[in-house]
């Protein structure tokens, strides 16, 4: 056994208390198979963990590095929901006014859909059946998802009285920014979120598969298949970097991009259960301070996750294009390194 391989198994086993032993982890689980990505840890502002493993696509000739950009799933229903909250702060809405103020062409029900019900997945819309679109090679549109959720008849649940986790959601957030500023969601977030808190690298694509594909991490499975769905949603093609991300997980945490009382509202979820998400994904309180802010996001075979323990300053990210369904797992150990570091 050589040294750097036993120095390799030491640092496993025991746990070293330093950098050296996130990078030996990490470096096991991509050797295993298991890490395709860019994974960055901060402590108290300062980077203590920055790297990328494995390729940027499936035909495997280009690896990644630090400044190529992921699809963020889910995490992307954080953006809505914070310009919802600044539109607030300006006096231009309020939460608890129904949907139909904002977006008068849909349906009867949207007169009983107030803003807080989308924000925490209470309004009783029913989930988008992407399978069936991507089943018979749609190119799912925004106006198609539109046209949908006009056609729906019957809420699933009365608003405001259950709790079903729906795309729906963030897509009539978006269109209701649309409506009060007057201008589209990616101008908007690109102009009032992006340039203005460090997010540079940070776009919303137009659709997928990528016209352009410069920095862009593709997706791709266990035979480095990329994905094939079409996906021409506009404002839900959030796409960044670990870093971009940390910025934004920092800054509100800091109550810099909107107000403490609007984070405290963005992290109430609608009931209490398991696997119940607040607009924020999943944001801790201890009386006044926030402990752990952490959102998971899966499209096709990306999957990231973004987590901020504040009162610890430690900030970890971890975006893939290749799922292997473990990045809570890996942010978890790495958490645990860093603590024992502490």
């Amino acid at each position: 056994m050589t040294n750097l391989v036993l120095l390799h198994f030491i640092a496993l086993f025991f746990g070293c208390q330093n950098p050296e032993s996130i990078d030996a982890y990490l470096t096991q689980k991509h050797q295993e198979g298991k890490l395709n990505g860019n994974v960055l840890v901060i402590k108290d502002g300062e980077t203590v963990y920055e790297k990328s493993f494995g390729y940027a696509d499936g035909s495997k000739t280009t690896l990644l590095t630090e400044d190529y950009r992921f699809n963020i799933g889910s995490v992307y229903k954080e953006f809505p929901a914070v310009a919802i909250m600044q539109l607030v702060e300006k006096g231009q809405i309020k939460v608890d006014e129904n949907i139909a103020k904002y977006i008068p062409e849909l349906p009867k029900w949207s007169q009983e859909v107030t803003i807080k019900h989308l924000l925490q997945y209470s309004s009783g819309l029913p989930r988008i059946d992407w399978g069936s679109y991507f089943s018979q090679g749609i190119n799912v549109t925004e106006a198609e998802i539109m046209d949908e959720i006009k056609n729906i008849e019957i809420l699933d649940f009365e608003p405001g009285t259950d709790y079903l986790y729906t795309n729906n959601s963030p897509i009539l957030l978006i269109k209701i920014v649309e409506n009060v500023t007057n201008t589209n969601f990616n101008k908007y977030v690109t102009e009032n979120i992006f340039i203005p808190y460090d997010m540079p690298s940070t776009v919303i694509k137009d659709q997928y598969p990528y016209e352009d594909r410069s920095l862009m991490a593709v997706p791709f499975d266990d035979e480095f298949d990329e994905d094939d769905y079409k996906l021409a949603v506009s404002g839900i093609l959030f796409s960044s970097t670990a870093r971009d991300l940390a910025n934004w997980f920092q800054q509100l945490g800091y109550f810099e991009i909107v107000s403490e009382e609007s984070v405290r509202f963005l992290s109430q979820e609608a009931k209490a259960g398991d696997n119940i998400q607040a607009p924020l994904g999943r944001c801790d309180w201890e009386d006044d301070e926030i402990i752990e802010h952490l959102h998971h996001g899966s499209s096709g075979n990306y999957e990231c996750v973004v987590r901020r323990f504040k009162q610890e300053g430690i900030t970890i990210a971890i975006l893939t294009n290749q799922k292997h369904g473990n990045v809570n797992e890996l942010s978890e150990e790495i958490y645990k390194i860093m603590k024992r570091n502490i």
